[in-house]
């Protein structure tokens, strides 16, 4: 929720520019240390705007109504930057790369790995041998843990061949969370 206005205002001895940033109360901190990075400077204390507002719905039978309420919470803040300050058009490159937008993140692999032989399956089997002392009971031990070997192998085999279809998009997603965060280290250095 980072909602961004640019109202330059000028003076007779510097020209500033000033930012409006809505954040939620929780990234508050972050936000401010953020864009001190980049050379902006916190105008005034950080603005808490919180609105509830209650809501009354009819519906199709005339007696029956029903009530919920939305609340809108979040801090607005207020930065200005000194546009004749050193290393100002560098500052503003770095700012304009660090919010370019990332490339789509990778679809994650969904399958999940198989389970291995549960305890239940371990304690029925010796169950079953001390029982019935019967070859049933060791033939399914044993045709379990088969299973499970080819089951490993070929979620193993899907696993690979996924992150080989996608190893450019991987590469360019992390290649670009890289760079923004070099981008913001190279800012902070200039200010």
């Amino acid at each position: 929720m980072s909602a961004v206005t640019l109202t330059p205002q000028r003076s007779i001895f510097m020209a500033k520019e000033t930012k409006f940033i809505k954040v939620s109360p929780s990234s508050v901190n972050s936000t401010m240390e953020k864009w001190a990075d980049f050379g902006w400077e916190i105008v005034g204390a950080p603005w808490e705007i919180f609105n509830k507002t209650t809501h009354r719905t009819q519906e199709t039978d005339k007696h029956y109504s029903s009530e919920y309420t939305e609340t809108i919470n979040y801090v607005k803040i207020t930065f200005q930057r000194d546009t004749s300050m050193p290393n100002y058009k560098e500052l503003v490159e770095l700012e304009n790369q660090y919010d370019a937008p990332l490339p789509p993140a990778p679809s994650a692999f969904l399958k999940a790995e198989p389970k291995k032989m549960g305890c239940l399956w371990i304690v029925l089997a010796f169950v079953g041998i001390f029982a019935t002392l019967g070859i049933g009971t060791i033939l399914i031990i044993v045709l379990r843990l088969t299973s499970y070997k080819k089951r490993v192998a070929k979620w193993e085999e899907e696993k690979a061949q996924f992150e080989k279809n996608n190893a450019p998009v991987i590469a360019a997603y992390e290649e670009a969370k890289k760079n923004r965060a070099e981008t913001r280290k190279k800012a902070k250095s200039l200010v």
